[in-house]
């Protein structure tokens, strides 16, 4: 399950970073991964903009992005085990991080 926003990131750090053509694949592997019913796209709405900067307020000493908002919006929703992220922002929310990170030092295991 993702979201638009997370989509929306994606894109842009692959066209920035990796160029035109990575972005496009992206697309297309997303794309075929909706059409083989192995991803969900969330959509955006106006009760979930409303769950997501009400997130981002009731955690105002964290400096989440609108997609970090709407994926926990998100994946509270579906009942998520775990969250794919890179930080500990989502385990502060209180779920569970994939991949794991070590604590002590910060990095990826």
């Amino acid at each position: 399950m993702t979201s638009d926003p997370v989509i929306a990131e994606t894109a842009t750090r692959l066209r920035y970073d990796a160029g035109l053509q990575a972005a496009l694949e992206f697309q297309r592997i997303m794309e075929n991964s909706v059409s083989a019913g192995s991803l969900r796209v969330r959509d955006a709405d106006p009760r979930l903009r409303e769950a997501a900067f009400g997130v981002m307020a009731r955690y105002g000493d964290l400096r989440l992005s609108y997609a970090d908002c709407v994926g926990a919006v998100v994946a509270r929703e579906i009942r998520a085990d775990a969250v794919f992220g890179l930080d500990e922002d989502f385990r502060v929310m209180g779920f569970s991080l994939e991949p794991g990170l070590s604590s002590a030092h910060g990095s990826r295991r």
